[in-house]
């Protein structure tokens, strides 16, 4: 089993048997919402979470709250669509993923939340390995990318291929990582 394989399968288990996420995505959300940077935004990329990824309901809720346009991905082929969230159902894709129902829209947002399973203190992310938002960060660049997740999910060192993506934060339920990112 290579190394991102057992990383992930390792991470999956971690974050299902953490008994405490409610807490640790309060702590989560107070340090998203005290960047300045994620703040002064008005149009946000978030992803749904699933199963036991960091949670981004109340982000999502308190964007709206502050009239921010939110947008969630939507899986189309190899890449990801973005259709702007007002509120309307999602559906299940061929991951279990909650895509929203409505029109794509061509557009950019100026800050990316991020789910992962593990992310080291470069900003190295380890997420499922589809490869969907190296792909739509290599088009869209100058986007604030944001990963959040537990604590306990930063390790040490990822093992990174030439397309990954670097995270520009990395918010935590214990910390914000920013000054080692770029190292």
């Amino acid at each position: 089993m290579d190394l991102k394989k057992s990383l992930r399968k390792k991470m999956k288990e971690l974050r299902s048997a953490a008994k405490d996420r409610a807490e640790r995505d309060e702590r989560i959300f107070e340090r998203l919402f005290s960047l300045s940077d994620f703040l002064a935004a008005e149009r946000y990329f978030l992803y749904r979470s699933f199963q036991s990824e960091a949670d981004t309901e109340r982000i999502a809720r308190e964007l709206l709250h502050r009239g921010k346009t939110i947008f969630y991905p939507r899986v189309k082929g190899e890449t990801i669509e973005l259709v702007r969230y007002v509120g309307q159902d999602f559906v299940f894709n061929r991951y279990g993923i909650g895509e929203p129902v409505g029109k794509a829209e061509k557009t950019r947002p100026q800050v990316c939340v991020v789910p992962m399973l593990a992310a080291d203190r470069h900003g190295n992310r380890l997420g499922y390995g589809g490869g969907y938002y190296d792909r739509f960060f290599a088009e869209n660049g100058d986007v604030l990318k944001i990963g959040i997740c537990y604590d306990f999910q930063i390790v040490d060192e990822l093992p990174v291929e030439e397309q990954d993506v670097r995270m520009d934060k990395l918010v935590t339920d214990l910390r914000i990582l920013e000054n080692d990112i770029g190292d």
